[in-house]
Order: structure tokens, then sequence, then C-alpha cells
């Protein structure tokens, strides 16, 4: 078989590559089909029925890395050499599964074994350069490591992949007969490496930090260690002053919050007690709406997921027909709305009536097997909605939380949506016809990727959409940012101009759910939930302001 090397784009990786091959064996028989070195001065030998490995440093991989949860990988091997050093499996580049030479002890460290470095006797069958059989096996979420014939470990595995394999020889040498991972699909580390590569260029686009300046933040509902405030929504006034903000209590749990700012978001009261008694059993992230009818009544709809119990009757709301100060409790949507979270963004059609998104999975409540957008349309003001129809299902993604705006010309809809995989870039899609035809899902540009997009379009034409930031590489990523640049940047999947790091989370990740609000003067009101305090006060929600000429300003410094 002919053997090609290629040298990577990233840390000088050497891999040798069988020409077409779609097998997933790196190694067999003691031949090298498939292996990537990360030392450019380290190599391997074919010698003796093994593909023989040593070096300090280097971590050897297979070509390819295995994607889904049903991975199998084999090995047979032995090791020598042990009384002077280690040797290890590595998955994901940090959680180690090896043999200390030092204590003749068997050791598995990282943080997918807790975060612990687990010591015990190894198996019989491995010692004194023993060949050996290693089985590392991941379905359903459980990781079992099984050597020489004894599972040695059973652990706990939440993540989205299994990652990367490497063998790292240390000090001793492997001598490795088979090496093979059994997988539903694979990335080409070719790839990885290259992904990497841009990703690292992607991240850096400009980062304006107003996260450490408090006197632009405005706590409007503390958390205490016993209350966790979480996943606002916001919605203004057409007098530019009065800012509504709902809520639930305790992550994705039950509505009951409201408060109301009159003055932009500096100060605000609680309006709890004047809300229906019912609006305390709504489930899930309620969101903020203000929808004008065909007689052009206005009205406040606050919208959940579901009534009771996650699994409750569907999208349940509350409706004020007073701009706020009364409300009164209605019905459900029904049955066909069932969702993970009830309408993450509306836009207005040119003929009057709502286009509402949302997202669904197989079932009510939480979903694990498949995320979808649908749509559905209210021609009277929010009373009724159409049949609900998907928008976005995507094969290998998982779109949800979508965002919905319009154009600077009029002519166009862009909706940009989190993928909940988080392998890569969130999504974009875009209809010419008011919503009746979507195009294909595709990835946004880096500085949009993220989850539960929210923005508004300043007076100079640009977009500050704010996310809670999942860009791969990013020098704030699990933290609340904003993205700044044209609709024409999005369009044409250009970079943008910079982003804008709002607020620091204590609690990386669990956060990011905004309100964003645009006053007349054009000071942006961004309002979110998160970790504000390191102490023992669980999620507030927060809000902070600022400008783009202010942000432009500091870009320059």
């Amino acid at each position: 078989m002919s053997t090609r090397f290629v040298r990577g784009l990233l840390a000088g990786a050497l891999c040798a590559l069988s020409a077409g091959a779609e097998e997933a064996a790196f190694i067999k028989a003691g031949k090298a089909l498939g292996l990537c070195v990360t030392s450019p001065d380290a190599t391997w030998e074919e010698t003796g029925g093994t593909v023989v490995l040593r070096h300090p440093n280097a971590l050897f991989y297979g070509n390819r890395i295995p994607e889904g949860n049903d991975i199998v990988v084999r090995l047979r091997m032995s090791v020598e050499g042990l009384e002077r050093s280690a040797a290890s499996v590595v998955i994901d580049e940090r959680h180690h599964i090896g043999l200390e030479g030092g204590s003749g002890k068997m050791f598995m460290q990282g943080q997918l074994f807790a975060g612990e470095k687990l010591e015990r006797e190894p198996p019989e069958g491995i010692r004194g350069g023993k060949v050996f059989d290693l089985i590392i096996a991941r379905r359903n979420g459980e990781l079992s490591v099984t050597v020489a014939g004894e599972t040695v470990i059973r652990a706990r595995d939440g993540r989205k992949a299994l990652g990367s394999v490497a063998l790292r020889p240390w000090r001793s040498v492997m001598k490795v007969i088979d090496f093979s991972i059994t997988a539903p699909a694979f990335t080409s580390m070719a790839e990885i490496i290259a992904r990497e590569a841009r990703w690292k260029a992607e991240a850096k686009l400009p980062l304006v930090d107003l996260s450490q300046d408090p006197a632009r933040q405005v706590v409007i509902a503390a958390g205490t260690p016993e209350v966790y405030q979480g996943h606002p929504t916001t919605v203004s006034l057409p007098d530019g002053r009065t800012i509504f903000c709902v809520w639930c209590v305790n992550h994705g749990g039950a509505a009951g919050p409201m408060a109301r700012s009159r003055d932009g978001g500096r100060t605000w009261e609680r309006l709890d007690a004047h809300l229906p008694e019912g609006y305390r059993t709504h489930q899930n992230c309620p969101s903020i709406y203000r929808l004008v009818d065909a007689q052009g009544k206005a009205r406040l709809w606050v919208w959940s997921a579901a009534k009771g119990t996650r699994q409750g009757a569907p999208m349940p709301s509350i409706m004020s027909e007073d701009d706020g100060e009364t409300w009164r409790e209605m019905p459900p949507l029904g049955e066909a709305f069932y969702c993970v979270m009830t309408f993450s963004s509306m836009v207005r059609l040119n003929d009057g009536r709502y286009l509402g998104l949302y997202h669904r999975a197989e079932g009510k409540g939480e979903g694990r097997a498949y995320l979808e957008v649908m749509q559905t349309l209210s021609g009277d003001g929010g009373f009724t909605w159409s049949a609900p129809r998907s928008v976005a299902r995507v094969a290998g993604k998982k779109p949800c939380e979508p965002f919905v705006f319009r154009s600077p010309d009029g002519g166009e809809l862009c909706c940009l949506m989190r993928e909940n995989t988080h392998a890569g870039y969130s999504l974009q899609m875009f209809s010419r016809d008011e919503g009746a035809t979507w195009s294909a899902p595709s990835d946004t540009a880096w500085g949009l990727t993220g989850d539960r997009h929210m923005g508004v379009r300043t007076q100079d034409g640009r977009l500050a959409i704010a996310f809670r930031d999942q860009a791969p590489h990013s020098p704030s990523k699990g933290h609340f940012v904003a993205w700044v640049g044209t609709y024409d940047d999005i369009r044409q999947g250009r970079p943008g101009q910079y982003r804008v790091k709002l607020l620091h989370g204590h609690t990386l990740f669990d956060l990011g759910y905004p309100g964003v609000e645009l006053l007349p003067d054009g000071t942006i009101v961004a309002t979110t939930y998160l970790k504000y305090w390191n102490d023992t006060r669980k999620h507030s929600v927060v809000s902070t302001r600022f400008t783009l000429a202010e942000t432009d300003a500091l870009l320059r410094k």
C-alpha cells in the first residue's frame, strides 16, 4: 500500500494517510494505515508485526475523528519501559487512561473522570510487556473502559462528542498491533486541522469589553442563595421610555415575575402582584411582545411554553389591552403548538399579519433526538394562529431559538438560529416572500455564533445583536456579547465590524437569553440573566446600556 505524508496546519502535524481509505482502522496487523503525530520530530516504525511509538511529548492520533454517540475504540498493544515513565491513551487531548511506571498503578485523569486522578492496580494481563486489548466504548451518555477483559471504569459522559483519540508513549515504548474506531461518522484530521486554523483566524475579530463597567449595569431582579432568576425577555412601548421585562424562576422554570421601567431601563418596579394568579403556573421562558391588530389596537402578550408542567397544555399566555396596567389570562394555543420553548421572535409582515417562530423537538418539553424551527401566522393581533409548519430542520444539526428580523430595504426576512450541537457555527436563513418559503439554513459568520440571538437596528443602519457567545476560540466564549455589523455583512457572510463583551458571567454559558431595546437617543439596553456575583447568590436578571458611538470610540483607542 502506498503511503503519503501530509504536513498539517496545526502544531506541525504529520499524517500518514491511506489514499482513498474510508475505513477507521489506523493500525492493522502492525501496519500504519492512518496515523497523525503532533510533533514534527516524531515518527513511528513498523517492526516485528507492530507499529512502534516512541516520543516523550508526542500524541499519535488516528487520522479521523469519530462523530456521534455510539463509538467503540479498540487497541491491541503492549507497553515496554514503564519503569522509567508512563504511557496513556488520551481522549480529546485532556483525558488520560494510562499506566504509571513509578507506582505500577493504572490511572484515569481529567474532567471526564470527575476531575480527579484515579489510581488502581492494573489487570494482571497487561504487566511485564504482555500484549493486551483495550476497549473504550461510548454509548447512551456512558463511557466504559475495558482492559485485558476487565472493565476498569464506567463514567457518565455528557459531552457533545468523544473527541480525538491519541496514544502517548511518554518515555516508554508502545508497540501497537491494532488501533481502530467504529462510529456512525467521522471527520478527517486534515479537516479538523484546517477548521481549527480558520477558527483561530476568525477569533481575531476585534472585541470591546464593557463587562467591567458597573456604572452601565442595572440589577432588575437580584438572585439570592435560594432564588434563581432566569431567562428574561423585554419589550418597549412607543413612548421611548417604558420597557417591560418578564422572566422565570429557576432555569426554564415557572413564570410569574414582571417588571416595568418608565425611564428607559434605569429604574424598575415589580408588577407580579398585578398579574393573573394562573400566570405562575406557566412554564419555561416567557416571551413578551406588543402586537397591533388590523384596527390599530395594540396589546401586550406574554406567551410561555406550557401550562402546569412542561408537558402541560402548550403556549398559554396573559394579555393586556391597556399598555400593561391590567392583565388577563388567555387559553393555551393548543396541542398543535407543543414546543421546547414558546415564540423566540416575531416580525410583522407587509400585509399586517404577524409571523411567529419557535422550536420544538420530538415531544413536549425538552427533546434530544432532533430540533426544528416552526412558523405560524396571526391575522388578528395574536388571538389565533395558523397551523404551525416546520421551516428549518437540518440533518446532523439542531436549529432552535430563531430570531427573525427585516432587512433595511424591507424586501427580505432574515432568521438567525442557535445550532444546539455547538460543533461549529450558528445558522441563518432568508425569505424574499414574507416567509412563504425560506432558503436552506446555512452557517453564519463566526462572529454571530451563539445562542438566543436578539437585536436592533440603530439610527445609522447598523445592527447590534446580543447572544450567549459560543464561537470557537472566542476570548469571551460563554459570556454575554453583542455583534456589531451591517445587514449586508450577514447576507454576504462577512465577519462584521466587532463584538462587545456586555456582561461577565461567573457561571459560563448559563446566561445570554436577552432582551434588546433601542431608545430614541441611540442607547441600547441589553438585558439577560447570569451569575452576576461570585458568591452564594444564584442568577440575577441584569441589564447593561451602551451606544455604538461609545463602543466605536473604545475600539479606536
